[in-house]
């Protein structure tokens, strides 16, 4: 169970703390209200307008879900001082000079793109303190809890094996030239060509061994799938194994000749070849199911008033 002082602040003692703190900033009111009660602290409109100020305008929130996750980051900040976390300012630094090093850019190019983004290197580090706080408060409150055991591991594998299947695929290499007016010499040429592939002759070589005035061309095709070609090479192909060479197939006015350089059976992948995969996704799941958990029990186990908008207690 998360400790809170929930159970001693009582409404009275709430009511009191809002009101001292009218009292103290009366000349502000106008400007800044109280917009939520968290525990023993409070969340102003002045806060929340610089939070709002401070998002970037490509990712921009609502209003309330922006109160929302002010009011998030404070019972994270309080759970944990209650357990003994904090982020030093060298923590900031090595963050700070890790994102520069990954773009590989200086500090005064990281402050350039801060500042067309609409945020400042302050904002920035406050952010960069939130978003460490939560990877060590999370990484102690719910990483623990995300373990994944090998019997989980070899249930979804066994449930999910269509989806690591390798399918079965050649890959093709071709040549073709226009079939001309003296189609019995363009087919006994074709033949020829026909003949070198089945010796194995690379494709650069026959074409070198012809006049270029035969306009024949060629080359690797890639890699193919069963049924990804149209039906007439489909059909030349089935059956052919690696070396392979087709017939002479004819269309729009064009020779084709196939062969087959590399073919692959489909085949599932045995577990030990996508373990880590599958135990990355599943820790992923896990920890997002925690950490929802976590978040869900914190709120539940302190008191939180929204007085900007319902005036209620959630």
């Amino acid at each position: 169970m998360i400790k809170t002082i929930s159970s001693i602040l009582r409404p009275s003692f709430v009511l009191m703390l809002i009101s001292l703190c009218c009292v103290a900033h009366s000349q502000a009111e106008v400007i800044s209200r109280i917009a939520a009660v968290v525990n023993d602290e409070i969340i102003t409109t002045s806060q929340l307008d610089e939070q709002m100020k401070a998002q970037p305008r490509d990712a921009a929130v609502p209003r309330e879900q922006v109160l929302q996750n002010m009011i998030t980051d404070i019972l994270m900040e309080q759970r944990a001082a209650e357990i003994g976390i904090g982020v030093s300012e060298e923590d900031i630094d090595m963050a700070v000079a890790d994102v520069e090093r990954q773009n590989g850019i200086t500090t005064a190019q990281l402050e350039q793109a801060l500042v067309a983004q609409g945020m400042s290197m302050r904002e920035y580090r406050e952010q960069l303190r939130n978003q460490i706080l939560r990877f060590k408060l999370t990484g102690i409150e719910v990483k623990s809890k995300a373990d994944v055991t090998r019997h989980e591991i070899e249930s979804y594998y066994n449930e999910h094996q269509d989806e690591y299947r390798q399918p079965a695929r050649m890959r093709l290499s071709r040549i073709s030239l226009p079939l001309k007016v003296e189609g019995k010499e363009t087919y006994a040429q074709a033949e020829e060509m026909r003949q070198s592939l089945e010796d194995g002759r690379s494709i650069e070589d026959i074409l070198d061994r012809f006049p270029s005035s035969l306009g024949a061309e060629g080359g690797d095709m890639g890699y193919f799938k069963p049924g990804e070609l149209s039906p007439m090479f489909n059909e030349a192909l089935e059956g052919l194994e690696e070396g392979d060479v087709t017939d002479i197939l004819q269309s729009d006015g064009v020779l084709h000749i196939l062969r087959v350089e590399e073919s692959s059976p489909g085949r599932t992948p045995p577990l030990e070849e996508v373990m880590d995969k599958i135990t990355e996704q599943l820790r992923q799941e896990k920890m997002e199911q925690e950490l929802n958990k976590w978040r869900k029990d914190l709120r539940e186990n302190a008191y939180i008033e929204l007085r900007l908008y319902s005036g209620n207690r959630q």
